[in-house]
Order: structure tokens, then C-alpha cells, then sequence
């Protein structure tokens, strides 16, 4: 009779187990560089976003009162970088927003701005526009139209910045 020693292996050798553990390693870093990238390419992103919708929901507050009032009471410069603007509404209460170039600051009020309406508007300017819809004035008896422009700065990495602007016109509501 013949002795048969064959022999089954259960389980891992020590070199198998050190290789797939290396291997295992290596996957797990390169995974986790992925996520920590995208992670912060998705926060930059939303950083944006929040940034410019800051800049249109002042926007859109200025329009909706607009097309609610029935004069300019007062109007800054069409080369003022940190504008104003007062409108006179049908109640005959005066409504008011002011930029604060210090804060970078949008101040909304009845009589005077002293409510925070948006931060981080690097700028924001005010044009009047007379009847035909495309001469500017500067003599509020006159102006039937404004355009508002807001100007935020984006964040870029390695420090740099990028300024994104946007525009609206609305038609007072005496015209």
C-alpha cells in the first residue's frame, strides 16, 4: 500500500497576505486623494454659487420695489462703484439701499439702510434711464427706468480671485 501524502493548503502564505495588503494600501490612498480633491473642487463650487446668488437676490429685491414705485427720490453717480438709490413708493414711505464699500455690505431700509440686505457685493451701481429706455440721467425727475449692477469676487485657488457681475433693469411704476 502506498502512502499518499498529498497535502492542502488552508489559508494565505505571509507573502500573499503582505502583497494584497500593499495593493490594498495603495487603492485606499488613491481613493481617498479622489474624494479629497472632489470634495474640494464641490465646496469651491458652492462657495460660487452662494457668492453670485448673494449678488442676484439683490438684484431681484431692487426690481420688485421698483416696479412697485412711483419716483427716484435719489440716485448716485453712474461711476459710483458703492451706490445708492431712494425711491419713493405709492404709500409715500421712501425706501433706500446703500452699498458700504467698508463691509462689502447691501443695506436695505424705510427712510434710511440700516438693514444688512446681503454681505461679500464688492460693488454696486445704479443708472438712470430716461423714457427712451437708453439715455442716462442723472436728474431723478426724469429717470423712468433704473439698471443695477452687482459685482461679487469669486475665490480661485492659489489665491487668485475672479469678479462676476450681473445686471438688471426695471421700469418704475408712474411711467
Amino acid at each position: 500500500m502506498k502512502n499518499n501524502h498529498t497535502s492542502t493548503r488552508i489559508g494565505f502564505t505571509l507573502l500573499e497576505l503582505m502583497a494584497s495588503t500593499a495593493m490594498l494600501a495603495a487603492l485606499s490612498t488613491a481613493l481617498m486623494v479622489l474624494v479629497q480633491s472632489s470634495y474640494a473642487a464641490w465646496s469651491r463650487h458652492e462657495a460660487d454659487h452662494e457668492t453670485r446668488q448673494a449678488g442676484i437676490a439683490v438684484l431681484r429685491h431692487i426690481v420688485r420695489q421698483a416696479r412697485q414705485a412711483t419716483s427716484v427720490v435719489a440716485i448716485s453717480g453712474p461711476t459710483d462703484n458703492s451706490g445708492s438709490l431712494s425711491l419713493l413708493t405709492a404709500s409715500g414711505s421712501t425706501i433706500v439701499w446703500d452699498h458700504n464699500a467698508t463691509t462689502n455690505q447691501v443695506l436695505y431700509g424705510v427712510t434710511t439702510a440700516t438693514q444688512v440686505l446681503a454681505n461679500d457685493i464688492e460693488e454696486l451701481t445704479f443708472l438712470g434711464i430716461r423714457t427712451d429706455g437708453v439715455t442716462t440721467s442723472t436728474d431723478v425727475g426724469l429717470i423712468h427706468s433704473i439698471k443695477a449692477t452687482t459685482t461679487v469676487t469669486l475665490e480661485r485657488p492659489a489665491g487668485a480671485t475672479e469678479d462676476a457681475q450681473a445686471s438688471c433693469q426695471a421700469w418704475l411704476r408712474a411711467w
